[in-house]
């Protein structure tokens, strides 16, 4: 058996949760679900992940940008934030039971649209 398909095989999507965001600038998400693995496939635009550093306190955080057709592999359950650039403040948060809440007292720009998709406008849409 090659690495990724132990990969695939040993977790076997028990209790998978999916989210569709149709988001516009700025945006921020921060991710405290703790799942043991997270796939982010990037479809339009760019996004950037931040993973909090590991246990360790010489570990670093991690960051990386992402592109069209690019996929983040995530290995929990370390917190993360995804967001449209570097440093935009979480707009919402998302928990291990699967809630998500604004951030402070502001309402969240981000709109829950129902069946798993949150979008920061009604008029955002990916042109195909």
């Amino acid at each position: 058996m090659d690495a990724v398909a132990g990969l695939l095989d040993g977790p076997r999507a028990r209790g998978a949760f999916l989210l569709r965001s149709l988001l516009a600038p700025p945006w921020s998400m921060r991710i405290e679900d703790e799942a043991p693995l997270t796939l982010v496939p990037v479809v339009h635009g760019t996004a950037w992940i931040g993973m909090d550093a590991g246990p360790g306190p010489d570990e670093p955080r991690l960051d990386a940008h992402l592109v069209a057709g690019d996929v983040a592999l995530l290995r929990g359950p370390r917190h993360y934030t995804v967001a449209d650039a570097p440093g935009t403040p979480p707009q919402m948060v998302s928990d291990a039971v699967g809630a998500c809440r604004a951030v402070g007292d502001q309402p969240s720009p981000l709109v829950d649209l129902g069946v798993r998709t949150w979008e920061t406008t009604p008029t955002v849409r990916p042109s195909c």
